[in-house]
């Protein structure tokens, strides 16, 4: 057989093989999850309705700064927050999404951190190379989904970031942070978007909860945060608008102080169980409006 052909039918073997390997890689649905305390969650798991049932077919990967199973693992979805006695958004939105989208397969990549900031501590630099410049809770948020998905791909998965869910803003609306982190929050999310998007997909929606909805003494930043986040949804019309970009309501979602035996009676800060529940389904069904 002359050289040429031996090399021509070799190099068809070779692409078979390779369409083969890939034909066998399981896809999954990969979304993402960040923010502060009311994105790590602030549900107790002894007040869950007995109706309520976590789909565990659904994956969750997190980082260290949540409590529970072993960070930085692949597991069945459960409750991923800074106490094993405490859940966020992840198991109502996980669940549910797994209705909406009964054939696919979910998998989730969590990480929050209470207290954090979008101006410092979620800054996301100038571009992808600009990592000297990340914020902290950035730094770990591109590490932890980088991991996930590496993971995922040796588990035999081809995972496809689907969006991204975020609830965040009390840090920038605290009186001890000043006006200017308040004022410039639609401008600093807008940024914030663009940035995760240049690492994982240009067009990947985006939904976010509003921030706070009782007014407050110590933050006084709250009505400028609040501005700057319907400035940035994508029906605003504004400047600041971004496509695919989604703000939920969430003034009527129940707080931690009408948590039933509340351990903080005063906290008008926190959504309790049943609010986080809401917001996660909340999430879900916005999600199944923007992903195709």
């Amino acid at each position: 057989m002359p050289g040429y052909t031996r090399n021509i039918l070799l190099s068809a073997l070779l692409v078979c093989m390779a369409q083969h390997l890939y034909a066998q890689k399981k896809p999954i649905d990969v979304y993402l999850i960040g923010g502060q305390s009311n994105a790590t969650g602030q549900g107790y798991m002894v007040n869950l309705p007995p109706d309520f049932v976590v789909d565990t077919t659904v994956l969750i990967f997190h980082s260290h700064l949540l409590k529970g199973k072993t960070p930085y693992t692949w597991h069945p979805l459960y409750q991923a927050s800074e106490t094993p006695d405490k859940f966020g958004v992840e198991l109502s939105f996980g669940s549910r999404l797994q209705t909406h989208f009964p054939e696919r397969r979910i998998a989730l990549i969590k990480h929050a951190y209470s207290g954090s900031n979008l101006y410092e501590d979620w800054k996301p630099g100038k571009n992808k190379r600009d990592s000297a410049n990340f914020g902290q809770q950035f730094g770990y948020f591109i590490r932890t989904v980088e991991e996930g998905l590496d993971q995922l791909r040796s588990q035999g998965f081809s995972p496809e970031i689907k969006a991204m869910l975020w609830q965040q803003g009390e840090g920038d609306a605290r009186d001890i942070a000043g006006p200017a982190p308040a004022q410039n929050y639609g401008r600093n999310l807008h940024k914030f978007i663009r940035r995760v998007r240049q690492h994982y997909g240009n067009q990947l929606p985006f939904v976010y909860g509003y921030v706070i909805p009782v007014p407050l003494e110590r933050f006084t930043g709250r009505e400028e945060v609040r501005d700057g986040q319907s400035r940035v949804d994508q029906g605003s019309g504004d400047r600041l608008s971004v496509k695919n970009a989604c703000v939920i309501t969430t003034d009527d979602l129940p707080l931690r102080s009408a948590e039933p035996n509340s351990p903080y009676p005063d906290d008008q800060v926190h959504y309790n169980t049943f609010g986080i529940l809401e917001l996660g389904k909340r999430f879900a069904d916005k999600v199944r409006e923007q992903v195709k």
